[in-house]
């Protein structure tokens, strides 16, 4: 019988594992990822690990139910200039594991801690293959303003629909190419949003649950961007769904207003709420059965 080392078999043993994996979907990268195992270029993505510093953030955070700022944070913590040069990429760290809401109060954003997260944050990189499918799926074409490669000459970045700070996951329902300027937009306009409030919506099973609780977060009277409500949806047909709504005496006011580059985004805003009932998509569309059949009866 042939003898094999014990290194050869570990050996034998990570190309089995690698090819197994490959099978299974994931995928193969020669790119350095922060936090990720590797085995003969195969990257097995976790979450990052926590340590001494971390807790001392999370303390300061606790100590300040209110809401602290990332500057007040660096001050109360008093890092020497080492430890300051990660801080940022040590605070994010804390995202995977715990849930901390980002509130802006005037010029100051604040973060809010929540509670600890009952399971950690999809940590996987977008592969090359979700990235192609997405970039496919646009056909030149941004997801966000509609601009495309061709006339109008802009670059597509595939990035998520729902952050994974807010439960988003990296699979390709939860993918999509928009243009550089969108991506940059996005993430500015994500900033000033209650992370709490866009999370307790996200949450739903009801689509019309999820774009009413949204626009209940902002307020009455308050407009709010359709970007978000097309986030919170997660549904092309979004638009119809908040149309929805008024068959439950909701009513809901639509505006549009220019930004950069000549274009227009289009918001809405709440001007009256109703309770919800136990079903809200069920009870819309028997709604909905029931109109089309009195519609029938009229017509015969």
């Amino acid at each position: 019988m042939r003898r094999i080392s014990i290194s050869g078999f570990v050996s034998l043993l990570l190309i089995r594992l690698m090819f197994t994996l490959r099978r299974a979907g994931v995928s193969k990268s020669m790119v350095a990822l922060s936090g990720s195992c590797r085995y003969y270029g195969l990257i097995l993505a976790k979450p990052p690990s926590l340590g001494k510093i971390h807790d001392q953030m999370l303390a300061v955070l606790k100590e300040h139910p209110e809401g602290i700022s990332e500057g007040e944070m660096r001050d109360a913590l008093a890092l020497p200039s080492d430890e300051q040069v990660q801080f940022g990429r040590r605070r994010r760290d804390l995202h995977y594991y715990h849930q901390i809401a980002k509130k802006r109060i005037g010029s100051k954003v604040v973060y809010i801690y929540v509670g600890p997260r009952e399971q950690p944050l999809d940590a996987a990189p977008i592969s090359s293959k979700l990235r192609a499918q997405a970039i496919h799926a646009a056909h030149g074409r941004c997801g966000m303003c509609g601009r495309t490669i061709e006339k109008h000459g802009i670059a597509l970045v595939v990035d998520h629909k729902i952050p994974r700070e807010w439960g988003g996951k990296t699979e390709s329902d939860n993918l999509w190419a928009i243009c550089e300027e969108c991506n940059h937009g996005k993430k500015n306009l994500f900033a000033s949003v209650d992370s709490a409030a866009m999370r307790s919506a996200i949450k739903h099973d009801s689509v019309h649950v999820r774009i009413g609780e949204l626009l209940k977060a902002a307020g009455v009277g308050v407009p709010v961007p359709s970007m978000w409500l097309d986030i919170a949806a997660n549904q092309d047909e979004w638009r119809k769904r908040l149309r929805e709504l008024r068959y439950l005496g909701w009513v809901i006011a639509a505006s549009r207003a220019g930004v950069p580059g000549g274009r227009f985004q289009s918001a809405y805003t709440l001007e009256k709420f109703t309770e919800w009932p136990p079903d809200a998509t069920g009870w819309i569309a028997n709604y909905e059965r029931e109109r089309a059949k009195r519609n029938r009866q009229k017509k015969s």
